[in-house]
């Protein structure tokens, strides 16, 4: 029974599946008729497709035309690109003499980073501005040197700072070896003097400082740099300096090389403009000489403090007629002291002088060869010393009142004053090969019997014994003493 209905059922579902697959192949077949036919016409479901999407169906059904493939080609061939060959380098750093160190710029070569034939090198500054600095007056344009490099090739370079440090690089600087003599540097670059030596003024000595004193005239060397006065112990801005040496520098600034009076030691370069020759009040000591008998003004004077012998430290130091007679004018004589103040800055004294008449001297020569009286010249000796009013104020007295022969032979006559002995100019014989020279020494009893009779105002003889003296050396002096030679009888 159950085998009879399997095979019922079986048979049932292989007829229904028979037919609906039949009714699902009549009814595409239906639908392919009907859309061949007539295109207008629908099933009872479906609407009318528009010739618009006909369209589009129809040209989405074109095939794609086929992509063309690229043929394949070989990459060319390139040469590999040769490098660049640097030469080597070997670098020195040079220690010059700071005064020999410097050059100028040429204008035939820039300056660089690296000498400029290494690999990295920039140039800093072109020829034509290194030409301009060369060419100018500015002091921080010279330039010094302080290294040299040398390539492979044999090519020299230097490595320059400018004195205001704004340029710094490396410069060619020619073929020839320059590290011990810059004077054989050549290229970019020439040795530069930076101080020409310059005539003395008629004046060296009795100077103020108004301005820096420094080692070198500024930006001359590379270590050019202010002397240190506030440090400087015992300096006072009262302090009157000398002057030794002058120069003049590249901008044509001149210079002058002075020595403080009160400490020697203290020395360096000044510009000539920061000196001045004259002591204001407000810093000195002012000394006002009057004529007792008129009550004028004879002259007035303001000294520096050092010449007063107060050394800036702080001593007390009285204004007495010593001091008075220092400065005093020729042809006068200190009466008394009026009101003095101690000397100190801006101090004042008064002076009562008299007026005298000075005595002069005629110089003359005895022995040796010396026959009657002859007299001595600046022709014969070295120098005859100048000599300030204060030196010779024992040659002024009261017009016709004898003269103190005592007084005017310590102060310019006996053994260490100026006046006691003179050495003749070196002279040789016949031959040229002995060397000698005259001595002219003071002969008190002499001039004491020539003069026993003479009063102030008169001229007064002055005698000296003349003797022989070998010398191997021989010398010449000049007079640089300070004063003058209005003692001497014309």
């Amino acid at each position: 029974m159950q085998a009879k209905l399997k095979k019922s059922l079986y048979v049932g579902l292989a007829a229904l599946t028979f037919a609906s697959v039949a009714g699902t192949a009549n009814a595409n077949a239906a639908e392919k008729t009907n859309g061949k036919n007539d295109t207008a016409k629908i099933s009872n479901n479906k609407k009318a497709t528009s010739k618009k999407q006909v369209a589009e169906k129809q040209t989405a059904k074109k095939v794609a035309p086929k992509k063309k493939v690229a043929k394949k080609t070989e990459p060319k061939k390139v040469a590999p690109k040769k490098e660049k060959v640097y030469p080597t380098f070997e670098y020195n750093d040079l220690e010059f003499d700071a005064a020999k160190a410097n050059v100028n710029a040429t204008g035939t070569a820039g300056l660089y980073t690296k000498p400029s034939s290494r690999k990295g090198a920039r140039l800093v500054v072109s020829k034509a501005k290194m030409g301009q600095l060369g060419n100018s007056k500015n002091m921080g344009n010279t330039f010094y040197v302080d290294a040299m490099a040398k390539n492979s090739n044999g090519t020299l370079y230097a490595r320059v700072t400018s004195m205001n440090k704004q340029y710094r690089g490396w410069i060619y600087a020619g073929r020839t070896d320059f590290s011990n003599d810059l004077s054989q540097i050549t290229g970019g670059v020439n040795y530069y003097e930076t101080m020409t030596p310059a005539a003395l003024p008629s004046q060296t000595d009795g100077y103020y400082l108004k301005g820096a004193l420094w080692t070198t005239p500024w930006r001359t060397q590379k270590d050019s740099a202010k002397v240190g006065l506030e440090s400087a112990s015992g300096y006072s801005n009262t302090d009157t300096f000398r002057i030794d040496n002058a120069t003049t520098v590249r901008s044509g600034a001149l210079y002058y090389h002075v020595v403080d009076n009160n400490m020697p030691s203290l020395t360096g370069w000044v510009y000539s403009g920061n000196l001045s020759g004259s002591m204001t009040a407000d810093l000195g000591y002012t000394i006002r000489y009057v004529d007792q008998a008129t009550g004028s003004t004879v002259d007035t004077k303001t000294v520096p403090l050092t010449a007063l012998g107060q050394m800036s430290n702080g001593n007390t130091i009285q204004f007495t007629t010593d001091l008075a007679n220092k400065f005093i004018p020729t042809g006068y004589k200190v009466s008394s002291l009026g009101n003095v103040d101690n000397v100190k800055a801006g101090g004042n004294g008064l002076v009562y002088v008299t007026k005298y008449n000075a005595s002069q001297l005629k110089l003359n020569v005895l022995g040796d060869g010396i026959t009657g009286q002859t007299p001595l010249t600046g022709n014969d000796v070295t120098s005859i010393p100048n000599l300030t009013a204060n030196q010779i104020s024992s040659l002024s007295g009261k017009q016709g009142t004898p003269i103190t022969m005592s007084d005017i032979e310590k102060q310019l006559f006996n053994t260490g004053a100026p006046l006691n002995k003179f050495d003749g100019k070196t002279v040789t014989d016949d031959n040229g090969k002995t060397y000698y020279y005259y001595e002219y020494t003071y002969n008190s009893a002499m001039t004491n019997q020539a003069n026993a009779k003479a009063n102030y105002g008169d001229t007064l003889n002055i005698y000296y014994n003349r003797t022989k003296v070998a010398t191997t050396n021989p010398t010449s002096q000049q007079n640089t003493n300070a004063g003058n030679q209005d003692y001497l009888a014309k």
